[in-house]
């Protein structure tokens, strides 16, 4: 009986090494990937609840993203926010939908409005009333326009989540157009 040389175990080990951190290093992004999706998804569902509120209730509702930086890391925010007679500020009621949200760390956002096609996204001064960049308007329409998550190291495009003035929501993984049959 012949084994194996000392040469031939320590490539075979390396192979299995370097297939082992392939793989890791591959479902290591993919669990970020899933939450990305996810949180795409959950903002898409939550703006066509905040639609549909402001067309049963007949006030507008707003969106505000904001930007700040905490620890050198730059953090986005979401806020809901109804029109009163006063001007904007968050709905009376808040339930579990239209709470406040922080968007998934790692990623810059983009955001382009119609009429408006590089809105900022920044820091609000705590003494203006905050002014939503989105608008759902009681009549059923929205604000056009679209946001863009890109990857903060690398600039590429992750997700783009695409609606029209009717609240019709498009999501585009790696910013193309999905088929007809997977919408």
């Amino acid at each position: 009986m012949r084994g194996f040389s000392l040469i031939e175990l320590l490539v075979a080990v390396l192979v299995i090494v370097i297939l082992t951190s392939v793989v890791s290093l591959n479902v290591g992004t993919g669990g970020q990937d899933i939450e990305r999706s996810d949180e795409v998804r959950q903002l898409a569902a939550t703006m066509g609840y905040a639609q549909s509120e402001a067309e049963l209730s007949g006030s507008d509702y707003g969106l505000l993203i904001e930007q700040n930086d905490t620890g050198g890391e730059r953090v986005y925010t979401g806020s809901w926010l109804r029109r009163f007679d006063q001007g904007w500020a968050p709905p009376e009621f808040i339930d579990d939908v239209l709470l406040p949200f922080r968007f998934e760390p790692g990623t810059e956002l983009s955001l382009a409005l119609v009429d408006q096609p590089e809105a900022l996204i920044g820091t609000r001064d705590p003494d203006i009333i905050a002014i939503p960049q989105i608008v759902f308007f009681a009549g059923g329409e929205v604000t056009e326009g679209d946001i863009e998550w890109l990857e903060s190291r690398t600039g590429e495009l992750l997700f783009r989540l695409q609606w029209d003035f009717f609240g019709r929501m498009t999501i585009m993984p790696k910013g193309e157009q999905p088929d007809d049959d997977a919408r």
